[in-house]
């Protein structure tokens, strides 16, 4: 298999248990490697044929501005399950997070790698009025998911954790960015593949997402959770 390579990609993000961390982002730093069969687009030149390496930075860089993790244990495995989800050529992916700052004075870092395939992230559908939903990983802090709405149908941004999770699990926000199709919501329309210009949403707000079709629209959408014990 093929492996498509991004070496030490910077970002600042919340992640870490101390207070400190809680409240001020800190410089990690990513490789990634994503597995797969490149033989179609290195003979076509078409990039829809491989993982474009910008998109995929684009994509790990909203994940991970948007969330709050506590451990790079977490962070590492929606990473895996983001880019496996969004990316259907790409079989298996290495993730590996390094801390810069976590052991200054003792160690130049701390880091966790880890190597997932498709398997490990078996999906649950879920029927919706206006289509589906795709659960990628579900847990106390996050929920990752694809979101389909079928030609002229409209959705809630946030109806998920309306009907849910924000009840039971505490205040959720959430993210997404449009994947394939066309939809447009209350700031106009969406930018397809740009998570750059990704929208986030509060549960119990207004916002909605219109596909006008004529093909479905398909959005990566991420909860982010503020379970009531933290």
């Amino acid at each position: 298999m093929d492996i498509i390579r991004i070496h030490r990609l910077e970002l600042d993000c919340i992640v870490g248990l101390r207070p400190d961390e809680r409240v001020h982002q800190q410089r990690v730093r990513l490789d990634l490697g994503l597995h797969a069969d490149v033989a179609q687009a290195g003979r076509t030149g078409r990039i829809s044929l491989t993982a474009d390496y910008d998109q995929v930075a684009h994509e790990v860089e909203a994940l991970l501005s948007f969330r709050r993790y506590h451990l790079i244990e977490m962070a590492a495995e929606e990473v895996a399950a983001m880019l496996l989800g969004i990316h259907d050529g790409v079989q298996r992916v290495d993730v590996r997070i390094e801390k810069p700052g976590a052991l200054a004075g003792r160690a130049r870092a701390a880091s966790v790698e880890v190597k997932r395939r498709r398997a490990d992230f078996p999906r649950s559908l879920e029927r919706t009025p206006h289509g589906e939903q795709h659960v990628l990983l579900d847990t106390r802090e996050s929920r990752l998911e694809l979101l389909r709405i079928e030609p002229g149908q409209r959705a809630s941004a946030t109806e998920h954790m309306q009907r849910a999770g924000a009840a039971e699990q505490g205040p959720a926000e959430c993210l997404y960015w449009l994947l394939s199709g066309s939809a447009s919501g209350e700031q106009g329309w969406l930018a397809l593949h740009l998570p750059e210009g990704a929208i986030q949403a509060s549960a119990g707000s207004p916002s909605h997402l219109h596909c006008p079709g004529p093909e479905a629209a398909l959005l990566f959408r991420c909860w982010r959770r503020t379970p009531r014990d933290h």
